[in-house]
């Protein structure tokens, strides 16, 4: 037989890569079959280009072809009936190379898979069953958490305290809101998430669910509506976004306002959903998708209102829980229930009224003048037909008094949260601070005490099995950083129920595959 040409030789080399992609697209079909598409294909970004990779579980797939990785290689050489010199030496640096790759992978915390042409071609399904199995590991409780954008840490709490998770890594930077978080939790939280530095650390970190209460100012119908737009805060959750890409936990929890799901006429909000379901591939309760695919969702249906949650305050959030849908299989994720809780059976307290000081210090009462600046404004809003100003929000007539939505941002979360609260002994005192004496109306501001209780903080999430307050501010917080941590947080109560539901949902997706019963004649 006449030696090959290197055309001759070229063109055989093509045919033998051509089989192999074709081999390549059978197992990457059947991975898409079973929901398995979180896969990169040749990621020159991996050593060695993996065929098929999934990064975040650091699972490498090869498809080698028998001939060119040299299967049974001491009976395949002898086969070689021509051009011994070129193929012998090509096949063998191949088979070197293929370890090398493997051992690099390996050592460097990677599960590497390789798969012969003719076993994927004579049984794809164990070959998929393989992988699927590296990636279908299920979490154990307790569920290892990581708080991001953790303020005072209400999200953690609140899932601390139904039991089953617990805590391995936190991220905040606001210089008072680290100090409260580590007087709380005995851990010091100053991270930046949007760090590269701080991203490597996530990396190595093993945990399974993400908590992210993420920054509300540019979403807030009281912010500068800037969404997105605003580099610092609105694109926090395109950073959180990455986190999850890169880490690939089990499930996200992620908070913010009511107004999320409405700016820029949802239009902010579907970008969120979108990023979550299509391009990070995880399964967000209360969104479906059509035969072709097009995301169908109510935006009201992630919005949940704290005075359905035990405590009398007025305060709608978004709340956004997923699932991974490369982790849990999608007949089990489809089974989930389809809303979020929508309330809480018990009460911490009947109104407001329960929940208000007695015989508070003079210095919360307000100054006669701003009180009379407030009236005049209020006057004029009313006169133009708006509904800004102040309120007072226990006045008399309300049987049932709830609190307006505590704010973040100063004066303003206050004035919508004025009480009557009158006493003889308060008008025309004057107080440091204030350029005129207390007002003769009994109207003050509330303390941040009345805040935390509101939201859950203060006799209740932190009382020990005794009943003694756990919960307290380190030294040196003044009263304007208390009113913005408990305003910037979340509402404890309410997240605890919004964490037996995911941990419901993850008792369902984890519980073990049943085996068919064996009926013995």
């Amino acid at each position: 037989m006449a030696r090959k040409t290197k055309e001759q030789i070229s063109y055989n080399m093509s045919r033998v890569r051509n089989r192999d992609s074709s081999l390549e697209n059978a197992l990457c079909a059947e991975f898409d079959r079973r929901g398995l598409t979180t896969y990169t294909r040749n990621d020159k970004s991996v050593f060695g280009k993996p065929d098929f990779v999934f990064a975040a579980r650091k699972v490498a797939v090869f498809c080698d072809s028998e001939f060119w990785h040299g299967y049974d290689w001491e009976h395949a050489k002898s086969e070689i009936k021509s051009n011994h010199d070129f193929w012998i030496p090509k096949i063998e640096k191949n088979i070197v190379r293929d370890k090398e790759v493997t051992d690099k992978l390996q050592s460097d915390g990677w599960t590497v898979l390789r798969f012969w042409g003719k076993r994927i071609e004579n049984d794809i399904a164990e070959c998929a069953d393989e992988v699927e199995n590296l990636l279908r590991i299920y979490p154990q409780m307790p569920f290892r958490t990581i708080d991001l954008c953790a303020g005072i840490g209400g999200i953690r709490r609140g899932f601390e305290r139904i039991g089953g998770f617990t805590n391995v890594l936190s991220a905040e930077i606001d210089k008072y809101a680290c100090m409260t978080y580590e007087h709380l939790f005995g851990e010091n939280p100053h991270n930046d998430l949007m760090s590269e530095a701080f991203k490597q650390v996530v990396d190595n970190t093993v945990y399974d669910i993400l908590f992210a209460g993420f920054p509300c100012q540019t979403f807030s119908s009281v912010g500068l509506g800037e969404g997105f737009e605003n580099e610092e805060k609105g694109k926090i959750f395109f950073h959180i976004a990455e986190i999850i890409k890169r880490t690939r936990p089990s499930a996200f929890f992620l908070e913010n306002v009511d107004h999320l799901v409405t700016r820029d006429n949802g239009k902010t909000f579907r970008k969120i959903i979108e990023t979550l379901e299509i391009e990070l591939k995880y399964k967000v309760i209360g969104v479906s998708a059509t035969g072709t695919g097009t995301l169908t969702y109510n935006p009201k249906d992630f919005v949940r209102n704290s005075r359905n949650f035990g405590v009398p305050q007025n305060r709608p959030r978004t709340y956004i829980i997923g699932f991974d849908r490369e982790r849990f299989r999608m007949e089990r994720l489809l089974a989930l229930p389809s809303e979020l809780p929508k309330g809480r059976e018990r009460s911490l307290y009947n109104n407001l009224n329960d929940v208000l000081e007695h015989d508070v210090e003079p210095r919360y009462y307000m100054a006669s003048g701003y009180l009379e600046t407030l009236i005049k404004h209020r006057e004029r809003q009313e006169g133009k037909g708006y509904g800004f100003g102040y309120r007072i929000v226990n006045e008399e007539g309300i049987d049932s008094p709830v609190a307006n939505t505590l704010l973040a941002t100063g004066g303003s979360g206050r004035e919508r949260n004025l009480i009557y609260d009158p006493r003889d002994d308060i008008a025309g005192i004057e107080i440091r601070g204030k350029k005129t004496p207390l007002n003769d109306k009994g109207i003050r501001v509330m303390t941040p005490t009345e805040w935390g209780k509101l939201q859950g903080f203060i006799n209740y999430a932190f009382l020990d099995e005794e009943g003694v307050e756990g919960f307290s501010f380190p030294d040196g917080v003044p009263d304007v950083q208390k009113y913005k941590q408990f305003g910037n947080s979340v509402t404890i109560p309410a997240i605890e129920e919004m964490a037996r539901f995911m941990r419901s949902c993850l008792e369902t997706l984890c519980e073990p595959d049943k085996t068919a019963e064996v009926i013995m004649p």
